[in-house]
């Protein structure tokens, strides 16, 4: 029973993991995409466009901080 309860666990883990990261995967699919100019944020799903939008924004911080170079 307990062998049982072990596997159940490891396989839940799995199936959270493989969802988890092809989630990730989707948002910076999709972050890649608007950095090209090939789609624009209204493209994006919606359940996925918060995180985009937040990755790009951090993707821009740094860039902004930057002095230009003479």
């Amino acid at each position: 029973m307990v062998l049982l309860k072990v596997l159940q666990m490891k396989l839940l883990k799995k199936i959270k993991n493989t969802y988890i990261g092809g989630k990730t995967m989707m948002i910076n699919y999709f972050a890649m995409q608007i950095e090209l100019g090939w789609i624009t944020i209204e493209a994006v799903p919606k359940r996925f466009r918060k995180q985009v939008q937040e990755l790009l924004d951090l993707s821009h911080a740094g860039l902004q901080d930057e002095e230009p170079a003479e």
